[in-house]
C-alpha cells in the first residue's frame, strides 16, 4: 500500500495534476532530506547493536611477519636466545625469518560489561527512532502549514482580483454619471484611486502567493514545481475532542516522552558497565603459528610450529578512580533524566492546552468573520444598489467596498488559523505518520 500510494504521488507530480494535502504529506515524508537524514540515523544506531554484541562472538585473527638480521639461528629450530620472541638466538649469518599466526579469543565473563554496552546500544537505538519520529511530525506539521499558506495565498488573489474587478466597475458608474451630469468629477477621481489601490494590493498579494509556492515547494523538498493546481481544503467542519484525552494521548505517544523513557534505560545500563569496571575480566586464549626462512608459499616446511590454549584473568587493581567517577557520572544521568522526564510531561500538556484553546478560539473567530463577511456583502449591495440609482454618495460605495474587502481577508486568515491550529494540535498529541 505504502509503495502504490508513493507510486501514486510520483505519477502526480509527473503528470501535473492536482496536489491534495494527502499527496502533500506522503510527498513531504519521501522528499524532505530531514527525513532522510534520521531515517539513516537509525540505520546507523541499529548496527551499532551488532558492534556492541561482537564482543559476544569469538575473535580470530591471522598475522604474517617477516624479520631480516642475524639473529635467527642459522637453522630453523627453536630454542636459541635472542631474536624475536619464539624464534632462537643468534646466528653468524643475517638471514630472513617469516611468522605466522593463528590466534582466536573469546570473552567468557565480565560482570555486566557487554550485556550493558548491549542495551546501551538498543537504548540509543530506541531514541533514534523516537527522533525520526518526532522529525516526520514536524516535517508534516510545516508541510501542512505551508499548504494552508498556499491556499490562503490563493483566495487572498481571488478576493483581491474581485475587488479590482468591483472597482473597474464603480470606475466606469462613475464616469457614466459625470458624462450625464448626474455626479460631480470627484467621483470619478475617487474611483480611480480606489482601484489604483486595488490593483497595488493585487500585485502584493500575487507576489505574496509566489512566495507561499516557493515556502510549500522547501516544505515538501521538492526543487521544481509541476502541480496545476492545489486542492482548496480550507473550509472546516470542527471535530469534537476532548481536551482531557487529548493530553493522556500526547502523554503516552509524544516521542520526546518516549525518547526520555528510552534514555533513562540508556542511563540504567551505563550504570551496570561503570560498576563493571571493578571486577575482572575472563578470557579464554588460543593460538597457532609457524616460521622458517622463507616464504610462507615457497613450498618450505617449516620446523618451528607451535600452538598453546590457555585462559587469562584481568584484576583491576587501580585505575585513577575511573569506575568510581563513572558511577557517580552514571547515577546523575539516571537522576537528572527522572527529573527532565517531568519536565517533558508539564511541556507537553501545556502544548496541548494552548493548542487546543488556539483551536477553540480560532473556531469560534470563523463563526464571527463569517457573520461580518454577510453584513459587509450586504452592506456592499446596498451601497451599489443606492449608488446606481442616484441616491447614493461615491465615498458610501468605496467604504462598504473597503469593508467587504477587509471582512473577506480576515474570514480567510481565520480559516487558515484554524487549520494551522488543528495542524498544531495533532503534532502536540503526537499523531504518527
Amino acid at each position: 500500500m505504502l509503495f502504490l500510494g508513493l507510486n501514486g504521488v510520483a505519477a502526480a507530480m509527473e503528470n501535473g495534476v492536482r496536489l491534495s494535502e494527502k499527496e502533500a504529506i506522503d510527498l513531504a515524508l519521501k522528499q524532505h532530506p530531514a527525513v532522510k537524514e534520521y531515517k539513516e540515523r537509525v540505520t546507523s544506531a541499529q548496527e551499532q547493536i551488532g558492534v556492541s554484541r561482537a564482543a559476544y562472538l569469538p575473535q580470530l585473527s591471522f598475522t604474517s611477519n617477516i624479520y631480516y638480521g642475524n639473529a635467527f639461528p642459522a637453522t630453523s629450530g627453536a630454542g636459541a636466545p635472542g631474536g624475536p620472541p619464539g624464534l632462537g638466538g643468534g646466528g653468524l649469518r643475517t638471514t630472513d625469518q617469516f611468522i605466522n599466526r593463528f590466534s582466536a579469543s573469546q570473552l567468557i565473563y565480565d560482570f555486566g560489561k557487554t550485556p550493558g554496552l548491549i542495551a546501551q546500544s538498543r537504548s540509543t537505538y530506541h531514541q533514534s527512532r523516537e527522533d525520526y519520529a518526532g522529525t516526520r511530525q514536524q516535517v508534516v506539521l510545516d508541510a501542512r502549514t505551508a499548504y494552508f499558506g498556499y491556499l490562503a495565498a490563493q483566495r487572498a488573489v481571488k478576493v483581491t482580483e474581485e475587488t479590482v474587478r468591483q472597482n473597474r466597475e464603480l470606475v466606469r458608474q462613475a464616469e457614466g454619471f459625470y458624462q450625464v451630469g448626474l455626479k460631480a468629477k470627484i467621483d470619478v477621481t475617487k474611483a480611480e484611486a480606489n482601484l489604483y489601490d486595488a490593483e497595488s494590493n493585487l500585485i502584493r498579494v500575487k507576489n505574496a502567493l509566489e512566495l507561499a509556492r516557493v515556502s510549500l515547494m522547501n516544505a515538501l523538498g521538492l526543487r521544481t514545481w509541476t502541480f496545476q493546481e492545489v486542492e482548496d481544503v480550507l473550509e472546516v467542519t470542527p471535530q469534537p475532542r476532548s481536551q482531557e484525552e487529548l493530553k493522556s494521548q500526547a502523554l503516552r505517544q509524544r516521542p520526546e516522552i518516549l525518547k526520555n523513557l528510552f534514555q533513562q534505560d540508556y542511563s540504567k545500563a551505563a550504570l551496570k558497565v561503570a560498576r563493571a569496571g571493578w571486577f575482572p575480566t575472563l578470557n579464554s586464549l588460543a593460538a597457532y603459528g609457524w616460521s622458517g626462512p622463507s616464504p610462507p608459499l615457497s613450498g618450505t616446511t617449516f620446523e618451528n610450529r607451535s600452538w598453546w590454549v590457555g585462559g587469562g584473568l584481568t584484576v583491576p587493581l587501580f585505575d585513577g578512580l575511573l569506575s568510581y567517577h563513572n558511577v557517580r557520572s552514571a547515577n546523575a544521568s539516571i537522576r537528572a533524566s527522572e527529573a527532565n522526564a517531568e519536565v517533558l510531561s508539564q511541556n507537553v500538556s501545556k502544548e496541548v492546552d494552548q493548542s487546543f484553546l488556539d483551536l477553540k478560539a480560532s473556531w469560534e473567530l470563523i463563526r464571527a468573520t463569517k457573520k461580518a463577511l454577510e453584513a459587509a456583502r450586504e452592506n456592499f449591495r446596498l451601497a451599489q444598489g443606492r449608488y446606481q440609482v442616484g441616491v447614493g454618495s461615491i465615498i458610501e460605495v468605496t467604504d462598504a467596498q473597503v469593508q467587504y474587502f477587509q471582512s473577506d481577508l480576515r474570514h480567510v486568515q481565520a480559516l487558515y488559523d484554524y487549520r494551522v491550529n488543528e495542524a498544531r494540535l495533532d503534532k502536540a498529541v503526537g499523531r504518527a505518520y
